[in-house]
């Protein structure tokens, strides 16, 4: 007994296949679209908001369950992405004062 049915059938390939290109393919597009539209130091933050994210949305989409750890770990991404962005926005205070 296989363990896996309905091989044979063309319409699981095309739904594979359609998850595999096309999904994968838009979300690459869309991504990098995004960062066109903003400054690199801007988008490298958002590069480590990824994992958070994806988290949460297989939280609320999926109903996957939360652990102790993705509270830790993304805290700490969290916390890190603020102590990057600080001294950019304290330079940039500084810069505007007279």
């Amino acid at each position: 007994m296989p363990l896996v049915s309905g091989l044979a059938q063309p319409s699981v390939w095309f739904a594979v296949l359609y998850l595999g290109i096309v999904s994968t393919a838009d979300a690459f597009y869309l991504w990098n679209k995004g960062l066109q539209m903003v400054e690199a130091g801007v988008g490298s933050i958002f590069f480590f908001f990824q994992p958070v994210v994806d988290a949460l949305l297989g939280w609320l989409v999926l109903g996957e369950h939360l652990s102790i750890s993705f509270f830790a770990g993304g805290s700490l991404i969290l916390l890190a992405v603020l102590l990057m962005s600080l001294p950019a926005r304290m330079r940039l205070h500084k810069a505007t004062q007279p």
